[in-house]
């Protein structure tokens, strides 16, 4: 798997220019070019695409997804790519103008197809649907497809790997509804730094109290009055912990933590990318069942 690091903004001269020099190429050893666009789909992709398959992931670990910029190696990579797997539900719009460039928006799959997506209370979808285990099973049946189609002749291989995929999701799922029913209900009121745990929450039986920065990305910084508010409920709920996200700098959340009383959990949460490799964390049920421990261990509290 290849992962680009370079982020110059790219403009739409160059990127034409990207895609005249690199409109020859052709992948290694007659593997199917794909791009997958994020950690979550590019782990999906790499784990049942397998060696049928030249991937390139355009964002690392512990990246932001919501404001990423294309460079111009991604912009070759999209060009020349057979398949570009998406996470979609509007994350991904950097993508979505590209393509609009580029072309080739057949090319295109949206694994959040038919599911059922959240709206914030102003009405913004929440793209981070992933963290729910029957939707990430959602993501890996639409990969299947996918990759099969671009793929015929090594469709068996990538059907079984996709259910081999789909069996530990299901073991997964299991584990953290047994771990959440072994919080009592009153300990279970979830604060964060940032609202990307919704679907985790519904999902599995949790309440969300709030966060550090009340909206969908950490774009937007929170008010004097937003903090203070925060603040009271988790008073007033006697809430034991705080969490945190791996691409969210803690010192907002630290400090609420401060004022609060409360503990920030001293592991960081995966939500907008999965973990570093040989973090646990670096595949889809090792991601969903890492943070189901740490949510676990810091509500239960010492």
């Amino acid at each position: 798997m290849r992962v680009n690091s370079a982020r110059p903004i790219i403009g739409a001269s160059l990127l034409m220019f990207v895609l005249v020099a690199c409109g020859d190429a052709t992948s290694d050893g007659g593997r199917v070019p794909v791009v997958a666009t994020t950690t979550q789909v590019g782990s999906i992709a790499a784990e049942i695409g397998g060696d049928a398959i030249e991937l390139t992931v355009l964002l690392e670990p512990g990246i932001e997804a919501h404001d990423f910029e294309i460079s111009p190696a991604d912009g070759a990579a999209i060009e020349r790519a057979d398949l570009i797997l998406k996470s979609g539900a509007g994350l991904e719009t950097w993508l979505d103008d590209a393509i609009v460039t580029i072309g080739g928006e057949d090319r295109v799959r949206d694994l959040s197809e038919g599911i059922e997506l959240r709206t914030s209370a102003d009405g913004e979808v929440d793209p981070h649907y992933w963290m729910s285990a029957p939707n990430a099973i959602l993501m890996v049946e639409h990969a299947r497809e996918a990759l099969s189609q671009a793929a015929p002749s090594a469709a068996d291989g990538i059907g079984e790997r996709a259910d081999v995929l789909i069996g530990r999701l299901e073991a997964a799922d299991g584990e953290i509804r047994a771990m959440i029913d072994g919080i009592p209900a009153d300990r279970r009121k979830v604060v964060t730094d940032h609202d990307a745990l919704g679907y985790f929450i519904d999902e599995y039986g949790l309440e969300f109290l709030g966060s550090v920065f009340p909206s969908l990305d950490v774009t937007a910084d929170p008010s004097a009055r937003d903090i203070e508010e925060l603040v009271s409920l988790i008073r007033e709920n006697d809430v034991p912990a705080i969490f945190s996200e791996s691409a969210v700098n803690p010192q907002l959340a630290e400090a609420v933590a401060a004022e609060t009383g409360a503990t920030l959990s001293d592991e960081t949460l995966y939500t907008d990318s999965l973990g570093p490799p040989g973090s646990g964390a670096d595949t889809l049920d090792g991601m969903l069942l890492h943070n189901a421990r740490v949510i676990h261990d810091g509500l239960l509290g010492p």
